[in-house]
């Protein structure tokens, strides 16, 4: 094999390791920027579900509260009328009652 043939030959073998080792590097950097697209994007996911998460809890907080609110409200309203209620029966009561207006002079 001439001289000639055989340098060239080993120039083909370095230019093509070069080569592709300059490919192989460009892949590799290409996956570390996708590899770091999804991690930020995985993490800005995370702080969004976390931020979202905390505004249901809230919402249920402040829901829990106007529903005790309103529930206790309701019960005042209750004993009120039922109050109302004992009041005008005994009035009613006691206007029948002939007797009754003699006993409360008394």
């Amino acid at each position: 094999m001439p001289p000639e043939a055989m340098f060239l030959g080993f120039a083909m073998i370095i230019g093509a390791h070069a080569g592709m080792k300059a490919i192989l590097h460009h892949r590799l950097k290409m996956a570390e920027i996708r590899a770091k697209g999804v991690q930020s994007n995985d993490a800005s996911m995370q702080a969004t579900i976390e931020e979202l998460r905390n505004e249901v809890r809230q919402l249920r907080d402040t829901t829990m509260r106007y529903d005790m609110s309103f529930d206790a409200a309701l019960t005042r309203m209750e004993e009120r009328v039922d109050r109302m209620e004992t009041r005008a029966s005994y009035n009613t009561t006691n206007a029948n009652d002939p007797l009754a207006r003699l006993r409360t002079e008394q």
